[in-house]
């Protein structure tokens, strides 16, 4: 459940930045939806990247990083090969967050910290010099890749992250012929 101060992130003129916005409670999920199973992350470190996700882009009028499905997105894209470097560096990291909660905040996990315990760790990492930064980046950089992308991609579920921005993309395109379709002369619908 988030509350008053959660950070929204956000690019402009002067850089990657991160102010504190409103939140409204999320609901509990429904019964009947089905359970998902990370591929990449642990259980453990699927909530942690979650709970970051939604201090990114939290839920207030528009729908927050879990409604956008951002946490499964970039479970999805870093179970590639391609992205191994990547996958690696949140592999090692939400567990260090998870400590640093837990030695600020009396045992608590990140996921289980106060919104705003939350974000001042997301602040001192936004702004830390021993590499902390570094995640900071990658994670705000998928974060939105995962809100405002391609839903084919597996996130921004349902198109409701280019609502958010006043986005509608242009119907999909018909199959372009073939090279092959055009020495022969037909040219598919």
């Amino acid at each position: 459940m988030l509350g008053a101060g959660a950070c929204v992130a956000f690019v402009g003129a002067g850089g990657i930045g991160c102010h504190s916005h409103p939140a409204r409670p999320t609901p509990e999920a429904p019964d009947a939806a089905p359970a998902f199973v990370p591929r990449t992350f642990t259980a453990a470190s699927f909530a942690t990247l979650s709970a970051v996700c939604e201090r990114l882009l939290p839920r207030d009028e528009d729908p927050g990083a879990i409604d956008l499905g951002v946490p499964t997105y970039i479970d999805g894209m870093l179970a590639s090969p391609e992205l191994a470097s990547v996958r690696e560096l949140l592999l090692r990291v939400l567990p260090v967050l998870d400590r640093e909660s837990a030695k600020r905040y009396g045992g608590k996990t990140f996921p289980q910290a106060t919104p705003a315990e939350q974000d001042v760790i997301i602040d001192s990492w936004q702004h830390g010099r021993d590499g902390s930064q570094h995640f900071f980046d990658v994670i705000l950089s998928l974060t939105l890749e995962g809100a405002f992308g391609d839903p084919k991609y597996g996130g921004n579920v349902g198109g409701r992250g280019f609502a958010m921005i006043g986005f509608t993309p242009d119907a999909p395109l018909k199959k372009m012929p073939t090279m092959s379709t055009m020495h022969h002369g037909s040219v598919p619908d």
